[in-house]
């Protein structure tokens, strides 16, 4: 059976954390897991998500230590059955860089193999890299790797209307096999109020 885990960045929240809009967590509701890519500014944030499944999460810039594995410092590999997950909050540090395009909605890859390239950024292979921090959300492959930024449900980039929520990610692994897609939450709040 597939295991359903929910991707989220840059949610930027202060205080207790507790400042989500409910819709986010109602688009996660049914995962098996979380992964918090960073900047989440405040650890109220992780506890409020750890409501809806189980998290591990990345510091992002500023984002307060934490004692115990939840927060890891830069970088950290999940395995999840079959599949390593890489996570990292911006995905150009620690090296190698990998650039983004001027605007943040794309990688610029570098010359060579993407999953030896993530393997050295990570200290070991990796099947899937999650990254946040450019607030665009983006699902591609690069040599085999799976590679996804969930953007920001609160804080969303360019692509969306001033002031609407942004995005999450989904990914589901199943065995060897991972697969992720993006949910635009205003989309999903429109279906579902239809």
């Amino acid at each position: 059976m597939a295991v359903k885990i929910g991707v989220i960045s840059d949610t930027h929240s202060a205080g207790s954390g507790r400042d989500l809009p409910v819709k986010i967590l109602d688009a996660l509701r049914g995962v098996d897991m979380i992964l918090h890519c960073g900047d989440l500014e405040c650890l109220g944030v992780l506890d409020y998500l750890e409501e809806v499944a189980p998290l591990l999460a990345v510091r992002g810039y500023e984002d307060p230590l934490e004692d115990g594995d939840r927060l890891a410092m830069t970088t950290r590999v999940v395995k999840i059955e079959g599949v390593s997950i890489g996570m990292i909050h911006d995905i150009q540090w620690p090296g190698p860089k990998i650039p983004t395009s001027s605007d943040g909605s794309e990688l610029v890859l570098p010359e060579g193999n993407g999953r030896e390239f993530m393997a050295r950024k990570f200290k070991q292979p990796v099947d899937v890299v999650l990254f946040g921090d450019t607030h665009e959300e983006l699902v591609m492959d690069w040599d085999g790797v799976l590679i996804m930024n969930p953007g920001s449900p609160t804080y969303p980039g360019k692509r969306h209307k001033q002031g609407a929520l942004g995005t999450i990610g989904l990914l589901e692994v199943d065995g060897e096999t991972a697969t992720g897609r993006i949910v635009d939450l205003e989309e999903l709040s429109n279906s579902r109020s239809s």
